[in-house]
């Protein structure tokens, strides 16, 4: 039952996986309520006092071959939180599931860590008041900051706080963060623990001018439930491959928390005028990020502008989203399911997004239909595993492009060829 032991591991993804790992070898515990909804007569699967440590919190992006991070939707959250944000209304936006833990269908009471962070009580701000703390006393044992109250223990609601709280220590010129959960949905809900906690902690280390150290997290109870059984055990089958990559590090030339009030305006403004947003707008969002924020905070941006383009919206089509994932940092938009025209069974390439329909005189014929869109396709996979060169989203559709007016102009389906193929890249690369 209790986790005797502790592991580190570089990455976020790694760590889940041994997350997963250890749980699912723990004994099963019978029925329990959650306060939102009961698993009735499930087993779920638990160790105590469980411990792990990043060492690279950078490295905060769970990606491996069966599951992705939601990327939009945990950079949602992160804002939520640093804004102080309890309205259950502004998170549902981009996870309607928290809808199940609300009493009054107007906040969220426990789960809202930013105000709790930032707001506990009126000019109460923990954050700052670690930063301040830091600041003032380098090797302080001080700096805390508190999520679960006294209130919490007594009172009865959907929703008590799953974190518990957060410790900052600077040793070496390092800030070294452990979070503390009381309790700690190890499938659903860990990957986005350590994304916006890790983001947080590297808000303080870039205030308080020092590197990130590593991020310990601590669950008094880490667990998955049996619905979740099959979906982790499928995690762990083949090895879980990761596809991760570190964010770069946070700049401390302009204030984080300045930089951080310019993204939460920018979320609260776009949210407020979605339905405005379309294929018609898509670049001027795009320029207003970068006219508002600085590169570091404009890719956060981007990310959230992600959530309306990769929605079943009529407004938002696949134009959007290639100006989108062209504005993104590669490694960032290949994590992004990015809405495509049905394509073939086939594999495609890693970055492939965008699949436009051909106009011939006599009907519309989709490019993935075709010969050479199929040999294309084709061509880009064998490329990128025979050479190990991941190809950007950019250059796979300006690739493409050329193909699309090459099929135009002959009027006849062809084979694209692996020299044809070699050909076109080298002459995009060359553009550059």
């Amino acid at each position: 039952m209790f986790f005797d032991d502790t592991f580190t591991e570089e990455s976020a993804d790694a760590a889940f996986r041994r997350v997963l790992d250890e749980i699912l070898k723990a004994p099963g515990v019978r029925k329990v309520g959650t306060g939102a909804e009961t698993v009735s007569d499930s087993d779920f699967f638990e160790r105590l006092a469980f411990r792990f440590e990043i060492s690279n919190p950078r490295h905060r992006i769970v990606a491996n071959d069966e599951y992705k991070l939601n990327l939009p939707v945990a950079v949602a959250r992160f804002v939520w939180m640093i804004s102080g944000n309890n309205r259950l209304a502004d998170i549902a936006f981009y996870e309607p599931r928290v809808r199940n833990f609300t009493d009054d269908g107007i906040i969220v009471p426990g789960s809202s860590y930013g105000t709790r962070i930032r707001q506990a009580y009126p000019g109460t701000d923990q954050l700052k008041g670690v930063i301040d703390e830091l600041r003032n006393e380098r090797n302080s044992r001080r700096a805390a900051i508190s999520i679960y109250q006294p209130t919490d223990a007594g009172r009865e609601s959907k929703d008590i706080p799953c974190a518990f709280g957060m410790f900052f220590h600077i040793r070496n010129n390092l800030l070294h963060t452990q979070v503390i959960m009381r309790s700690n949905n190890a499938t659903a809900l860990l990957p986005f623990n350590v994304f916006e906690f890790s983001l947080l902690a590297e808000v303080v280390a870039a205030e308080c001018q020092v590197e990130m150290g590593s991020l310990s997290h601590y669950a008094a109870s880490m667990h998955i439930y049996d619905k979740a059984k099959n979906f982790s055990e499928k995690i762990l089958a083949d090895g879980g491959t990761t596809q991760s990559v570190a964010m770069p590090p946070m700049p401390s030339e302009i204030a984080p928390l300045e930089e951080v009030k310019e993204l939460v305006h920018f979320e609260a403004d776009m949210r407020h005028r979605s339905e405005a947003i379309s294929d018609d707008t898509i670049e001027d969002e795009i320029n207003g990020i970068r006219e508002t924020l600085s590169t570091y905070w404009q890719q956060l941006a981007f990310l959230l502008l992600a959530n309306l383009v990769t929605k079943e919206r009529s407004k938002c089509t696949n134009k959007s989203a290639q100006a989108l994932s062209a504005a993104l940092n590669p490694d960032l938009a290949k994590l992004i399911k990015w809405p495509i025209t049905k394509i073939d069974d086939a594999v495609s390439p890693s970055n492939l997004l965008i699949l436009d329909t051909l106009q011939r005189p006599d009907n519309i014929v989709t490019f993935s239909r075709t010969k050479t869109g199929g040999s294309f396709r084709k061509q880009a996979v064998a490329y990128e595993k025979a050479s190990d060169d991941r190809l950007s989203a950019a250059e796979i559709l300006e690739i493409q492009a050329e193909f699309e007016t090459r099929l135009a102009a002959r009027g006849l389906d062809f084979e694209v060829s692996e020299s044809d193929f070699k050909s076109v890249l080298s002459k995009v690369r060359k553009k550059k």
